[in-house]
């Protein structure tokens, strides 16, 4: 009588680790399904918002090599976009991008007539709240994303998650590939 009372309670146990670890599996899959599409949503504002802005750096006296730098990374990243290469080249593109948004706006700040310029001034308050927003976006999608992994490597939870299929997202990194030696990579130009 004590070994099926013992047997059931086992059961139980394995059963209701089994029901917490799904639901946990089911809540990570939806936040970083959730994340992925905020981060997605803030980037599509910065490309709303790069167009008045670009607008008004084409008619300032702001060092054009600058412009052109931010106008090429942005066609890098909407080509990256629109040709779906995958989240790293996206991530790569998309830090380019916010690279070469930072460059202009902290040039910008040295220069007199833009610092009063509205039409310079509005897009450019605009566009780094945006910038922030695309950062915290992106942080929560990987922070979502490594618990998502998590599930798949712990020792606890790999058998169920394994009979879940759960696969780990890509975080949204730019990464260099190690060689055998530890040392990054070169990556051509």
């Amino acid at each position: 009588m004590t070994v099926f009372v013992i047997a059931a309670i086992l059961v139980l146990a394995v059963l209701a680790y089994a029901a917490s670890v799904e639901r946990r599996v089911r809540r990570y899959r939806s936040n970083t399904a959730a994340s992925r599409e905020l981060v997605t949503v803030e980037l599509e504002r910065r490309y709303g918002q790069l167009e008045p802005f670009i607008a008004a750096l084409e008619s300032s006296d702001l060092d054009q090599s600058l412009v052109r730098q931010l106008v090429g990374a942005r066609s890098w990243s909407k080509a990256v976009r629109e040709r779906e290469l995958g989240l790293a080249a996206q991530a790569a593109a998309e830090n380019a991008l916010s690279a070469a948004v930072h460059a202009v706006l902290s040039e910008s700040d040295t220069h007199p007539s833009l610092r009063s310029n509205w039409a310079f001034q509005g897009p450019a308050g605009e566009l780094e709240t945006t910038e922030k927003r695309i950062a915290g976006a992106v942080r929560v999608y990987n922070d979502n994303a490594y618990k998502l992994a998590q599930l798949r490597t712990s020792f606890a939870t790999k058998p169920m998650a394994k009979a879940l299929k759960v696969s780990a997202p890509e975080p949204f990194v730019e990464h260099v590939d190690l060689v055998a030696d530890g040392q990054p990579e070169d990556v051509p130009a």
